[in-house]
C-alpha cells in the first residue's frame, strides 16, 4: 500500500474506513467492530462521569480536589457526546458525514475541547497536588480563587488550541465525509505541533511534577523514619516533653489533623498518579505510532488502527473508574443518601 493511501486511511477519514479496492464485505467486519467497540465506551464514558458529577455534587465536601474532578469529568462527557457519538453516526451511515460544513467543523472543535480540556485539568490537578505539599497550609482554603482562575485557564487554553479542528477539517458534498483537507506536507507539520502541544508538553510538565512529589514523599518518609529510630537522651526527655505540651497547647486542633491530612495527601497523590499512567498508555501508543507513519517507518494494519484510535476516548472511560476506586467512603454516603430518600418517599 502506498504511503498516500495509508495516509488518507488513516486520518482523511480518520475513525471510519480507507475508501480503496475493498469490497463490502471485506469492510463491514471492521465496521462492526468499531460499532461495538464506540458503543460501550459511550455507554461506560457516560454512566461513568455522570456519576462522578452526581456524586460529587451530593455527598462530597467542597474541596479543591473535587473541584478539579468535576472539571476532568465535564471534559470526560463532551469528549464522549462529541466525540465518540460522531463515530457512532459515521458508523451507522457507512462511513458517511451528512451534517454539512458548519456541523463537521462545530463537532471538531467541541470534541477538541473536550479532549484537551481532559488533558489541561490533569495537568493543574497535578501541579495542585505538588503546591499542596509545598504549601500544605496555604493549599488548605476549601474556597479559594486559584482552583477556579486554574480550570478557567485550561479551558481557555483548550479553546484557543481547538480551533486547528474547524481550519484544518473540511465538508466534501462528494463522498459526505468531514475529513482532514491537508496534503501530505501539511499533515506532517499538523501532527507534529499536535504531538509537541497535546503529548511532549504535557507529559513533560507531568514527569517534572511527579518527579519532585517523588523526591519531597522520599525526604518526608527518611525524616520520620530516623525520628523513630532515634534514641533520646534522657537529659533531653524533659526539654522534648515541655516542647511537646507547649505545641499542643498552642493548637490541638491542627495537631489532630494531621494524621488525617496525611493520608488524604497520599490518597490523592496516588489517584492523580493513576489518572496521569491512564493518560500516557492512552495516548502514547496512538501518538507515536502515527508518528511512525507519517514518516513512513511502520505500516500498522486496520484492526491494529482501529484499537489505537480507540485508546484515546477510552481514557475518558478510565478516569471516573479511578476515582470511584479511591472514593468507597464518597460512595456509601451516597447510597445512604438515596437510601432515606427513597425511605422518605415510601413514608410519605
Amino acid at each position: 500500500m502506498e504511503y498516500e493511501e495509508y495516509y488518507y486511511e488513516l486520518e482523511y477519514n480518520n475513525w471510519t474506513y480507507w475508501r480503496g479496492n475493498w469490497t463490502q464485505e471485506e469492510e463491514k467486519p471492521y465496521l462492526i467492530h468499531y460499532l461495538v467497540f464506540d458503543v460501550v465506551l459511550l455507554i461506560l464514558t457516560l454512566v461513568g462521569n455522570s456519576t462522578v458529577l452526581v456524586v460529587i455534587i451530593n455527598v462530597a465536601q467542597r474541596s479543591r480536589m473535587s473541584f478539579y474532578f468535576k472539571n476532568l469529568a465535564v471534559a470526560d462527557l463532551l469528549c464522549g457526546i462529541f466525540y465518540i457519538v460522531p463515530r457512532i453516526v459515521r458508523h451507522c451511515n457507512d462511513g458517511h458525514f451528512y451534517g454539512g460544513s458548519t456541523l463537521c467543523k462545530l463537532q471538531e472543535y467541541l470534541a477538541n475541547v473536550g479532549i484537551f480540556g481532559s488533558i489541561t485539568v490533569m495537568v493543574a490537578l497535578s501541579l495542585d497536588r505538588l503546591h499542596l505539599l509545598l504549601r500544605p497550609f496555604g493549599s488548605q482554603r476549601v474556597r479559594g480563587k486559584y482552583p477556579i482562575l486554574q480550570c478557567l485557564l485550561c479551558w481557555g487554553t483548550a479553546g484557543v488550541v481547538s480551533i486547528m479542528g474547524p481550519v484544518v477539517f473540511e465538508y466534501d458534498p462528494q463522498y459526505k465525509d468531514c475529513y482532514l483537507d491537508l496534503d501530505k506536507t501539511e499533515y506532517k507539520i499538523y501532527f507534529h505541533t499536535i504531538f509537541v502541544v497535546v503529548f511532549i508538553i504535557p507529559t513533560m510538565i507531568l514527569l517534572i511534577c511527579y518527579s519532585v512529589i517523588a523526591v519531597i514523599i522520599c525526604r518526608v518518609s527518611r525524616k520520620d523514619t530516623g525520628i523513630e529510630s532515634t534514641e533520646i537522651p534522657s537529659s533531653n526527655r524533659r526539654q522534648l516533653s515541655l516542647l511537646s505540651s507547649k505545641r499542643n497547647s498552642h493548637s490541638s486542633g491542627s495537631e489532630q489533623r494531621e494524621p488525617t491530612l496525611s493520608k488524604s495527601q497520599t490518597k490523592t497523590i496516588k489517584m492523580t498518579f493513576l489518572i496521569v499512567v491512564a493518560y500516557f498508555c492512552c495516548w502514547a501508543p496512538y501518538m507515536i505510532v502515527t508518528l511512525l507513519v507519517i514518516h513512513g517507518l511502520i505500516y500498522i494494519s486496520t484492526p491494529v488502527n482501529i484499537f489505537i484510535n480507540g485508546l484515546l476516548p477510552l481514557n475518558s472511560v478510565v478516569n471516573p473508574l479511578i476515582y470511584v476506586a479511591f472514593s468507597s467512603r464518597l460512595l456509601k454516603k451516597f447510597r445512604k443518601k438515596i437510601n432515606r430518600r427513597l425511605c422518605t418517599t415510601r413514608m410519605t
